[in-house]
């Protein structure tokens, strides 16, 4: 069959489905026109029937939102045409329609041509005599039955092999599902992408209705030996044995993968390195779930740019549309969190232009909508920067019961949460920060209670995450009544209220102002692992060789209990910043540093000064040649390096009260905590100074302010 029939055989089925002829044509007319070197195949299916996943496991909700985030990303910061994209979402995304288009792409892609492929889906197992297959669920698929013993997944070893026909070798694959099953649904808003069980097969079923010579080469695929590895560059949201998760905010769900992957690739400079690309993904998750940890690989000795070259500048969203004096806005370049709970940004298109700023005041989702000004000649692609975040002060920590309980300790525990004015209560499938339930051991086990993941509980209420991981320290030893243990967990629910606040204030993208935070090892040598910097910074200071290889780095930054750390605030800006270091260690603990007093008593005028960073000036923390020990075994450190134009003088008060308690040029904080982050989000609102500042927001200028964040596991 000659090409030209090979397309149009396989574009009549794929138009079955719905696909529009631009798209369709889009493949096929690169081939006649060489400037067209961007090609793309984007996968998203959320509607899985039950019959797909089975009856105990509910449809997934992100996996639309990944496409949408792939979609605008590559048009808008890195070139592709539109009409180069093929997207196949949900009733789209069958057995026939998935390996249609992948054939299609062997055909129409030529030697030069960037191509990306992305799966955002549910990933599933099959016994197929004595080999475990790896597959990606079509929404056509199903449980394979005594009746029906064919597989209608598409295996893996397929899509690597065919992917391996491409003329190109420039393959960038995103796959955005996973392949391990968890023991328990999870709850809180948070959703695995892996079919539960692994069914056995008599064989994969070969659809029919494929063109002629599709079917004979998937004749030979299936007889074919797995490759080891993928053709091009592989991005895996997680490595095997660990769970693929999906969140669902209020207006929107998204892969968590997916979202970290393309939020760091609008802010960073390009062209963008795959290992910097993949840990910066990985440092989105990793407060979220510490157990996904994205990985790449690749079959060439020289690392590749993500998705090639782009738009030299970062942004923070971008215009979609422009009606008028009205321009539709795509957010998928701030953090998702900030998305869902900011009451209204600030943007300008210039990235050093605050005056010029307009304010967003409609938004549904990612998209948001403002009226232009008459000075405004905003088009299409316009790329925009935030230059004021406005966050409520009565933003709530949002707990969910879990579903276990009885109906009377869901009673009481609403009931007494209730009462904490800082807390809103849920059920376990609404979005939460985190999950109030109780703990059943095994037997033999009542000793190790604080490394076990939740299951079905009889007694000994605790926190959990959304994803069932028990919140360290917060487990009850004898039995309580559940109004006792909310009374008991009170001031913890405060801590973890403050570190989401905190989070809520991260800006490393956006900032404008010129800071690094740096996370050295001590030793004999003392040795950077990490460096974290604002965007304006990275275009005002030079790197290193190390700090080069250090952003180079394939996987997350990790520690062993007893490792000596400590931090190097850095100012290449033209004025002083004040600043302020905090941190969760890996028992949730918030803890602030608070420099030594030399003998003397502590003022407020000598923490400044201890706190001020003059510009071209370094700040060890701690002071001196001090370190701080990691002292904990397992589990996750966030540190946070919060700066400002002004002096953060109610949160400095805030850390003189708890002087008396620091011990190395630490203070952990307990219920401090969140009047320590309430009065540092003051402090950032750009209206603190003033007598009309509003008494019901925050509203941060990212002129002023930068909050970098630093993370690391303990292993």
């Amino acid at each position: 069959m000659k090409r030209r029939d090979f397309l149009s055989a396989t574009g009549a089925i794929l138009g079955t489905l719905g696909l529009s002829q631009s798209q369709l044509l889009g493949w096929q007319q690169a081939l006649a026109d060489p400037s067209r070197r961007k090609l793309a195949l984007l996968i998203g299916i959320n509607q899985y029937p039950a019959s797909v996943l089975g009856k105990n496991l509910k449809p997934l909700r992100g996996c639309g939102t990944d496409v949408e985030l792939q979609r605008h990303l590559l048009v808008y910061r890195f070139g592709f045409d539109p009409n180069n994209i093929v997207t196949l979402v949900d009733a789209q995304a069958t057995q026939v329609g998935i390996l249609s288009a992948l054939y299609q792409l062997t055909q129409t892609s030529s030697a030069n041509d960037f191509v990306v492929v992305h799966f955002s889906g549910c990933g599933g197992q099959v016994m197929l005599g004595d080999q475990q297959i790896k597959t990606w669920v079509p929404v056509d698929g199903h449980w394979p039955t005594a009746a029906e013993p064919l597989s209608r997944d598409v295996p893996v070893s397929w899509v690597k092999q065919i992917l391996a026909r491409l003329k190109t070798k420039q393959i960038f694959t995103v796959v955005d599902a996973g392949y391990s099953q968890l023991e328990e649904p999870l709850s809180g808003g948070y959703r695995s992408r892996s079919r539960q069980g692994m069914p056995t097969v008599e064989a994969m079923r070969l659809p029919t209705t494929l063109a002629e010579e599709v079917l004979a080469d998937l004749g030979k695929v299936q007889a074919a030996a797995e490759p080891a590895f993928f053709p091009g560059d592989v991005l895996m949201a997680a490595r095997d044995g660990q769970p693929v998760i999906e969140r669902q905010w209020p207006d929107f769900g998204a892969g968590l993968f997916t979202y970290g992957l393309t939020r760091y690739l609008w802010a960073a400079q390009l062209p963008a390195q795959l290992s910097a690309t993949m840990r910066g993904a990985q440092e989105a998750i990793l407060p979220l779930v510490p157990n996904q940890t994205p990985y790449w690989t690749t079959q060439t000795a020289d690392e590749h740019a993500v998705y090639g070259e782009g738009n030299d500048a970062s942004l923070d969203a971008v215009v979609t549309a422009v009606e008028g004096r009205s321009a539709t806005l795509w957010l998928g370049g701030l953090p998702p969190d900030v998305v869902q709970y900011s009451e209204r940004f600030g943007f300008s298109p210039q990235a050093d232009d605050g005056a010029a700023s307009i304010v967003m005041r409609s938004q549904s989702g990612l998209t948001g909508r403002l009226q232009l000004t008459d000075e405004a000649t905003w088009s299409v692609g316009q790329p925009l920067y935030e230059v004021m975040r406005v966050l409520p002060r009565n933003i709530s920590l949002v707990v969910a019961l879990d579903g276990n309980l009885e109906r009377i300790e869901r009673v009481d525990a609403t009931s007494a949460l209730a009462a904490l004015s800082f807390v809103e209560a849920t059920d376990d499938a609404r979005p939460a920060d985190c999950m109030l339930g109780k703990f059943q051991p095994a037997p033999g086990d009542d000793n190790d209670l604080e490394t076990k993941v939740v299951p079905v509980v009889k007694q000994g209420y605790g926190l959990f995450t959304p994803t069932h991981n028990l919140v360290v320290g917060t487990l009850a030893k004898q039995d309580e009544a559940v109004k006792m243990a909310v009374g008991r967990l009170a001031p913890k629910l405060k801590t973890m209220l403050a570190m989401k606040l905190l989070r809520l204030s991260e800006n490393q993208a956006s900032s404008q102002l010129a800071v690094r935070l740096n996370l050295l090892l001590a030793g004999e040598t003392e040795k950077l692992v990490l460096q974290q910097e604002t965007r304006r910074a990275s275009g005002q200071a030079s790197k290193s060789r190390v700090a080069d290889a250090v952003s180079r780095q394939n996987r997350p930054v990790e520690f062993s209990k007893g490792a000596q750390v400590r931090y190097q605030a850095l100012n290449f800006g033209d004025a002083p910043v004040y600043t302020v270091l905090l941190g969760f260690d890996a028992r949730d603990r918030m803890l602030a540093f608070c420099p030594p007093s030399d003998g003397q008593p502590y003022s407020l005028e000598s923490l400044q000064a201890a706190l001020t960073l003059e510009p071209g000036n370094a700040l060890n923390l701690p002071v001196g040649q001090n370190t701080w020990v990691v002292d904990d075994s397992e589990g996750r450190v966030e540190t946070y390096l919060v700066c400002s134009s002004t002096p953060l003088t109610r949160c400095w008060q805030e850390l003189l009260s708890m002087a008396d308690a620091v011990s190395n040029q630490r203070v952990t904080l307990e219920n401090n905590a969140l009047p320590l982050i309430q009065a540092l989000l003051h402090d950032l609102s750009r209206d603190a100074h003033k007598e009309e500042a509003a008494p019901d927001s925050y509203a941060l200028d990212t002129t002023q302010w930068a909050t970098i964040g630093c993370h690391y596991s303990i292993v």
